[in-house]
């Protein structure tokens, strides 16, 4: 890649970050998605790059990645719930903000609703733009090296948390945290997608699923009442 190339790739880069770091605290997630998604289509048009380039290649077996990201999505969500969510509220002083998704409980027709937005839009959506196209950028920029994994990883992490500034100070780090385990997901499988796509899925519907019926808060009480 020539150094014009990548001054270019990485203008790209830091314009995309930037539009969705500033809808998230703006609360106003949305808009910056929208605005990634047309800003990496026209970006692998005009280069003439196909999906693959960002991860979506099929994986060697459906089977096993549907099952193993259910795996993960569910160890990730439950050591979220118990342990990393109520750090970070000791940590910021502040609860996660969760209203968003408030709509949810006792009812299940929104619930189903939700389940059919994080399966269509939220998983593939969120991990083309954050694990797909900006680790892929990166990876593309800096190489391959640790110390280039760790900066890629980082990176893509940080812009994850703070574009769900709408979730608060404990919502920006939890989700930071989050991004590094997704982000380590996908570099562990070889820069392709659909693990972490699975994984991503399973975490929000586990976690929609538990603040519907109450139980985020039953397994928070549960959990640290034994260690008080």
């Amino acid at each position: 890649m020539s150094i014009s190339s990548s001054i270019i790739h990485m203008v790209i880069i830091l314009v995309v970050s930037a539009l969705l770091i500033i809808t998230g605290l703006k609360k106003q997630p949305g808009i910056g998605i929208l605005g990634a998604i047309m800003i990496i289509v026209l970006f692998l048009w005009a280069c003439g790059y196909p999906l693959s380039r960002i991860g979506f290649a099929r994986p060697q077996n459906w089977f096993f990645t549907i099952l193993m990201g259910l795996g993960l999505g569910l160890i990730i969500q439950l050591l979220s719930v118990m342990l990393i969510e109520p750090l970070t509220e000791k940590i910021t002083h502040s609860k996660h903000d969760h209203s968003i998704i408030d709509a949810v409980k006792g009812n299940w027709k929104v619930f189903l609703q939700w389940m059919l937005m994080v399966w269509i839009l939220v998983a593939v959506i969120e991990e083309g733009i954050y694990r797909g196209y900006l680790m892929t950028e990166m990876k593309n920029l800096l190489g391959l090296g640790f110390f280039a994994l760790i900066i890629n990883l980082l990176y893509s992490s940080v812009v994850f948390g703070l574009s769900h500034g709408y979730q608060g100070s404990s919502g920006i780090l939890s989700t930071g945290i989050v991004g590094v385990i997704l982000g380590m997901i996908f570099i562990l499988s070889d820069f392709n997608l659909w693990l972490a796509i699975f994984t991503h899925g399973f975490i929000d519907t586990i976690g929609i699923g538990l603040i519907a019926i109450g139980g985020d808060e039953y397994l928070k009480k549960q959990f640290w009442l034994k260690r008080s």
